[in-house]
């Protein structure tokens, strides 16, 4: 693939390519997962489309040649390792997988609810690290691969109402990070992606119960799902670390632009 083991994982002479390579795109039956499938399958890739919902995974196959819908509970860790395994058997090989499946919970700190507190992070950050763990030997095997994460700019915020969400994504930011500098040597590039606001369900789908005087988030008025999945992509092209929706969130990280 043309991995430069050097520096900040540049790649030499060519990019990652998406064209005939398999990627898994766990979440996919919405929101970014689903525009990242579609995006994927638009520039040639065989995609394995993950989530909980069968009926939509089924539909959303039907649209993209090459697909293979898999349903999984990414907070049931067993079953994340089988759908890998049955990615694995039916492609021969993995060369990416993008890490998109999550949810919000609305909750001051006062109110949270261990039990939804166990959840949120068994799927925001115990689920991806599954993932990882199941894909890293077969990437290895193969020479590398190509590993995004969707993080949240809420990682770089304090939100009232919110603690458990962006703890749960700075939490994913460090995992990230290292997984990156120690997969190094492999030539496995792992990518993190902040978006904003984005105008999809996530919003509706969240857990809990805001109380009045909580941020309003007006999902419909943000970002376009297929923009986040456009930087997906540009991760998978190029490797950098991190990918931000907008230059406030990257000042907000620290980065220079």
């Amino acid at each position: 693939m043309g991995w430069s083991g050097a520096g900040n994982l540049q790649f030499r002479n060519q990019t990652m390519q998406i064209k005939d390579h398999v990627f898994i795109v766990t979440g996919a039956s919405s929101g970014i997962g689903l525009s990242t499938a579609v995006a994927l399958a638009d520039r040639g890739a065989k995609v394995a489309v993950l989530a909980r919902s069968g009926d939509a995974l089924q539909k959303l196959s039907q649209q993209l040649p090459g697909s293979l819908p898999v349903t999984a509970d990414m907070t049931k860790f067993d079953r994340v390792r089988e759908a890998v395994g049955a990615v694995y058997q039916h492609y021969g090989r993995i060369d990416g997988l993008v890490n998109n499946a999550g949810r919000s919970y609305a909750a001051s700190v006062e109110e949270i609810e261990p039990e939804v507190f166990d959840e949120i992070f068994h799927l925001n950050v115990l689920g991806p690290i599954i993932a990882m763990q199941a894909v890293i030997p077969v990437m290895r095997a193969q020479g590398g691969g190509s590993i995004v994460n969707i993080n949240s700019g809420t990682a770089f915020m304090t939100i009232p109402q919110y603690s458990v969400y962006s703890s749960s994504k700075r939490a994913l930011l460090g995992f990230s990070l290292t997984a990156r500098a120690e997969l190094e040597k492999d030539r496995i590039v792992v990518s993190e992606i902040y978006p904003f606001i984005t105008a999809t369900n996530f919003g509706k789908n969240r857990m809990g119960n805001p109380a009045n005087g909580a941020p309003s988030t007006h999902y419909a008025d943000g970002d376009k799902p297929e923009f986040v999945a456009s930087l997906v992509l540009q991760a998978i092209a190029e490797g950098q670390a991190q990918y931000f929706a907008n230059d406030r969130l990257r000042k907000m990280a620290g980065v220079a632009g």
